[in-house]
């Protein structure tokens, strides 16, 4: 079974690559009335070791689970969401469509409108509407910690820190949701060092590492030695350029840490997998519904990991990580996630050891 799975996901991610529908067929159990599901995964593409790879891997799980078929699109472009989810719900076969990224809500939203007896479930993105079930992450939660860690380890002994006292943020798309998650490193970096200057850019694009290789290795000439992407397949280039100078970078979404795990020291986890395999789970047994759904630290939905990493953090640091962590899941601390607030939030928002 475990050949027959490897052989079906060659298959997937070469017919993907075309940009094609791909369905994936299910070798046992399936029968005249299997649930079928839709997917329409985000432009950064399979292979991204991301966002789309962990939509991929939670629907491969549920269809060895439950027995379910699937097909899959990778959009090109922006233009592409309404198109394919239009496809999709006109057909009335599918049992269930899933759209990823907060950059579908407008597409979501139109074909919701035309097919309201269409269940619509959406993945990252604050979209409330009477027919789709919307699961929105916490962004500033995901990414606060992965900031807390730049902000202590680049004024420490952590081998190949400059002292320049520099970290950056790169984003994929300038979108609100992943411009909360920039907002929330930010905060992260400066609730334990205030005077840490955060380099910010922007990629355009979440396929496009050789562009995001070059804005990284530009905020390492000017003294970053930590960056966190947020920016889909464009992240690898980050990882590349880490590499190439010698300096760190922290991955997003699924454990990225193996990728370069000399250069890698963490990754702001969020766990797309499971959200996919339970929106699922809910149309097998029938208890799906649609409403908005917001989760971070406390649902265990976000969080950080080091596993994977070659990269020794002092044990002082992770346990403070680990400390604050407990603080933002008991409320004591809110992540900023407003860029207009964070001067603010930054004077009255500042770690001291318990």
């Amino acid at each position: 079974m475990k050949k027959t799975f490897t052989l079906l996901l060659s298959v997937a991610m070469i017919l993907g690559a075309t940009g094609c529908s791909s369905e994936i067929t299910a070798t046992e159990g399936v029968g005249d009335q299997a649930i079928k599901v839709g997917i329409v995964l985000s432009t950064g593409g399979l292979g991204d070791k991301n966002f789309n790879d962990m939509a991929y891997e939670g629907l491969l799980k549920a269809q060895e689970d439950f027995g379910i078929e699937f097909d899959y699109v990778e959009p090109k472009s922006a233009s592409d969401f309404e198109p394919n989810h239009r496809m999709f719900a006109e057909t009335e076969e599918y049992d269930l469509i899933i759209g990823l990224a907060a950059d579908q809500k407008e597409a979501i939203t139109a074909v919701a409108e035309d097919f309201p007896e269409q269940k619509i479930s959406y993945i990252d993105a604050d979209l409330d509407h009477p027919t789709v079930r919307t699961i929105c992450t916490i962004w500033p939660e995901q990414t606060f910690l992965t900031g807390v860690i730049a902000g202590l380890a680049t004024q420490s002994s952590v081998e190949g820190t400059n002292g320049d006292n520099v970290v950056g943020v790169i984003l994929g798309m300038d979108n609100p949701n992943l411009r909360t998650g920039l907002v929330g490193f930010e905060a992260g970096v400066k609730y334990v060092n205030p005077t840490a200057e955060v380099l910010q850019a922007t990629v355009g694009a979440f396929n496009d590492p050789g562009k995001a290789k070059e804005i990284a290795l530009s905020m390492y000439n000017r003294g970053a030695d930590f960056i966190q992407p947020i920016a889909g397949a464009s992240g690898l280039g980050v990882f590349n350029a880490a590499k190439e100078v010698g300096a760190y970078a922290f991955g997003v979404g699924g454990n990225q840490n193996t990728n370069e795990p000399d250069h890698i020291v963490a990754t702001a986890v969020r766990n797309v997998n499971e959200m996919i395999y339970n929106e699922v789970k809910m149309v097998v047994e029938d208890t799906w519904e649609p409403g908005l759904v917001i989760s971070g630290l406390k649902e265990e939905a976000v969080g950080y990991s080091v596993e994977g990493s070659n990269v020794v953090l002092p044990q002082e640091m992770i346990d403070i990580v680990e400390e604050i962590k407990v603080k933002i899941i008991n409320g004591e601390v809110v992540p900023c996630g407003n860029a207009d607030e964070l001067e603010e939030w930054v004077k009255n928002n500042q770690y001291t050891a318990e």
